[in-house]
């Protein structure tokens, strides 16, 4: 069963399907039900199974606006870490590291 928004808990803003309230026969429409609002709406959904977080279906084009700012996040990183100072050996990093 997909519920409304307005069936929902405060926790989430967005609608949350929840894994135990449909019978095995009515898997395969639930899942495109749940797909369809994600592609075609926009919508993003928490699947919930039994009363933990399972999964979040989410647009692509929040996958994109997500990977974009890690690179951005990445290369302000790489650009700080240019302008240090000095260098440390591998053997150094490693342990760093904890390799």
């Amino acid at each position: 069963m997909l519920m409304t928004k307005a069936q929902t808990s405060n926790r989430y803003a967005q609608p949350i399907f929840k894994v135990d309230d449909f019978a095995l026969t009515d898997t395969r429409q639930t899942l495109k039900e749940v797909l369809d609002l994600a592609k075609n709406e926009k919508k993003r959904l928490t699947l919930v199974y039994g009363k933990t977080l399972f999964l979040t279906v989410v647009p692509i084009d929040d996958v994109d606006v997500v990977e974009k700012l890690e690179d951005c996040i990445d290369n302000a990183n790489a650009d700080d870490a240019l302008k240090e100072e000095g260098f440390i050996s591998s053997a150094q990093l490693d342990q760093e590291l904890g390799c």
